[in-house]
């Protein structure tokens, strides 16, 4: 998957992008329903060791509903947030199906443990596939799938102007994931 979606890219299909990045992370970032002071906080309280109230201040944020996984399952989630590395999404396959059966959330629990894996969102998906990448919808946490996003992300980061990198308190993949967002919104 990964490799199939990114032998096509067309670097210069993303300059409309990149010229108004700075505009569609602040669209999609300092939005009401985002809460950008929350997610910042969340940056520094989310540290080792992981604690179920830390995913729940996830949760709370993402806007999901209460977890109702048996203590087993939220132990499995915990352990393999310290067991998974940036880049690999491999191990995702080995959690039970309770735990897979939500990217978003499983894919919000790894980026504020790792700061280095996006947050899985259906319109930064749309966004990646305005410019040309796509990725297939998905609400099961697939590694190859979820993979691939990631990889078509740090792709983004890897051509885009040094214009793109503005200051701000958010690890990159964010920048580049909100504003895909924004973008996959946009008409």
């Amino acid at each position: 998957m990964q490799h199939v979606a990114l032998t096509w890219f067309d670097k210069g299909r993303c300059k409309p992008f990149f010229d108004r990045l700075t505009e569609y992370f602040h669209q999609h970032h300092h939005s009401e329903e985002q809460d950008a002071a929350v997610y910042e906080e969340l940056l520094y309280r989310i540290r080792r060791p992981y604690t179920p109230p830390m995913l729940d201040m996830i949760d709370e944020w993402m806007g999901l509903e209460r977890r109702d996984w048996r203590e087993e399952a939220q132990r499995e989630v915990l352990l393999s947030l310290y067991a998974i590395r940036y880049p690999d999404t491999l191990l995702i396959e080995s959690l039970t199906e309770k735990v897979r059966s939500d990217i978003r959330r499983l894919s919000a629990y790894l980026h504020f443990t790792h700061h280095t894996y996006s947050i899985w969102d259906e319109d930064s998906r749309k966004g990646l596939g305005k410019l040309g990448i796509e990725i297939p919808a998905t609400e099961h946490a697939d590694p190859f799938v979820y993979g691939a996003y990631v990889t078509a992300i740090e792709l983004l980061k890897d051509v885009a102007p040094y214009t793109c990198f503005l200051e701000h308190d958010v690890p990159r993949q964010r920048l580049f994931q909100a504003a895909l967002a924004a973008y996959g919104r946009e008409a």
